[in-house]
């Protein structure tokens, strides 16, 4: 989830999805039955492997208390979730100062990826070191430039004088391991992105609402697939908008969609123990919709595209 998103949906609309996903998936196992391994997938061509279900760190922030935070990060570690993703504009650094915590004596297996807002390549070194003092580790196993907006700001980023100079000094010398690249506000521009550096991975917004307007599905996910990059899904509820009002998407649908999709992780935002569970348990499942399933999905949630009347896509450039 992008810091940006000042919106302050319910949690309620997931977790009363939560609910009826749980007692679905259960209908049929044993009550003592073992849970279903989490699945791996390769990570682009870095040589690791990552479970099938990330932990998306935003919400970490936004905890009443660090003991909470902790726990939505152990129990994902439980459940097999190996990809942590989290960045410095998260709360002004709560969340990583909290992933640092619940990640103490357990950092060793886990992908963690964080981020860097900044475009000067000084600040961007200045920011990624305090990150690392937050997180408590002596190096990041990705580091992403945040939040490619449009043409001008790819310019500057693929340019001397942007970031990318002192990411790969700093990946020279151990303090991050690969380089990656978020965006979700115009696929051209991040399909232009994707083949214009030797990134390692891509974080995208990819939900069932995408395909009817400005599709990063359609625009970026191919592009990136064709030049070896590690795919990486966000926004699966965009921001939780997608699961309010009548006739909206469960969670378990929008996550069997983003799970079924051709990604090396996808990262669910969870605040609360409960809400891992539920990602974690449909990753598990990985049963991906049925192509019929998909397409009336898709069909159902074009009333949900864009960014006005019920359209839910805030994150895109319009």
């Amino acid at each position: 989830m992008d810091d940006r998103d000042r919106s302050r949906w319910t949690r309620r609309d997931l977790l009363t999805s939560a609910v009826a996903v749980g007692a679905g998936l259960a209908v049929g196992r044993r009550a003592d039955a073992a849970p279903a391994p989490m699945p791996t997938r390769t990570f682009g061509a870095t040589g690791r492997t990552v479970s099938a279900f990330g932990l998306g760190c935003f919400y970490l922030g936004t905890l009443s208390s660090d003991a909470d935070a902790v726990a939505v990060v152990r129990r994902a570690l439980e459940l097999g979730c190996t990809y942590l993703d989290t960045a410095p504009s998260y709360a002004r650094g709560t969340s990583e100062r909290r992933v640092g915590l619940a990640l103490d004596g357990r950092r060793d297996g886990v992908f963690l990826a964080t981020k860097t807002l900044e475009r000067d390549p000084k600040a961007a070194r200045k920011e990624l070191e305090a990150s690392l003092r937050r997180l408590r580790t002596d190096h990041v196993d990705l580091i992403q430039v945040h939040c490619v907006r449009d043409a001008a700001d790819l310019d500057l980023v693929l340019s001397d004088a942007g970031p990318l100079p002192e990411l790969v000094r700093a990946r020279d010398e151990g303090l991050v391991r690969h380089i990656g690249v978020t965006g979700h506000e115009d696929p051209a521009v991040m399909k232009r992105c994707v083949e214009g550096w030797g990134w390692a991975s891509v974080l995208l917004p990819l939900n069932p609402v995408d395909l009817a307007w400005k599709s990063f599905v359609e625009g970026t996910l191919p592009a990136a697939a064709t030049k070896g990059l590690a795919r990486v899904g966000m926004k699966v509820f965009a921001s939780g908008r997608l699961l309010k009002g009548p006739g909206a998407p469960s969670a378990a649908d929008c996550l069997r969609f983003a799970y079924g999709l051709d990604v090396s992780t996808t990262i669910v935002g969870c605040a609360s123990v409960e809400e891992v569970e539920v990602a974690a348990r449909v990753a598990a499942e990985n049963a991906p919709l049925s192509a019929a399933a998909r397409a009336a999905l898709v069909e159902a949630c074009k009333p949900y595209s864009g960014k006005t009347g019920r359209g839910v896509e805030w994150y895109k450039l319009a």
